[in-house]
């Protein structure tokens, strides 16, 4: 699979399931962009590193990472990453994500995101995802258990609130 980048310009990205050889890179790579691989959801402790999901990678670089929950009835994306932002390789570990949710008869998808994450909106929505619930405060009080949770975020925003979207299929 290809991913457009700037201004005409190709890479090849490969995107397959997460194997116990990506462990190593998948876990710097949530502790690069996440402050470490634990994740708060509904007050609980996760640890994304040991999820399933969809790794991309540019030749020997990790370039992106989709992590899942897996519920019998609809699958949450935990955390999606794409080291080249517009360069369409979100959109493919997306596209894998739906693909194997349909073929596993999986007929909702969900992700939260923060209330300053207004590219994460765009994304999502673009993609099919409709906004379906705030939870105002659910990231002050986060922030309580996991201290490293920044005040500000995208656009010098405040991060205060979580927000679900969800994508029938």
């Amino acid at each position: 699979m290809a991913a457009d980048l700037e201004a005409g310009q190709t890479m090849s990205v490969i995107i397959r399931r997460i194997n116990d050889e990506d462990k190593e890179a998948v876990f710097q790579l949530l502790a690069d962009r996440w402050a470490g691989p634990e994740m708060l959801l509904d007050g609980e402790i996760v640890d994304a590193s040991s999820l399933p999901g969809y790794v991309a990678y540019a030749g020997n670089d990790l370039v992106g990472l989709v992590t899942l929950i897996k519920r019998e009835s609809e699958w949450e994306i935990l955390t999606l990453d794409s080291l080249s932002r517009w360069g369409g390789t979100g959109t493919l570990l997306l596209n894998a994500v739906v693909d194997e949710a349909k073929a596993s008869g999986i007929n909702r998808l969900t992700v939260r995101t923060s209330n300053d994450n207004l590219d994460a909106f765009r994304f999502y929505q673009r993609r099919g995802f409709r906004l379906e619930r705030i939870a105002q405060g659910v990231i002050d009080a986060e922030r309580e258990k996991k201290p490293e949770i920044p005040l500000r975020g995208d656009y010098g925003i405040e991060i205060r609130d979580e927000v679900l979207f969800a994508r029938s299929l």
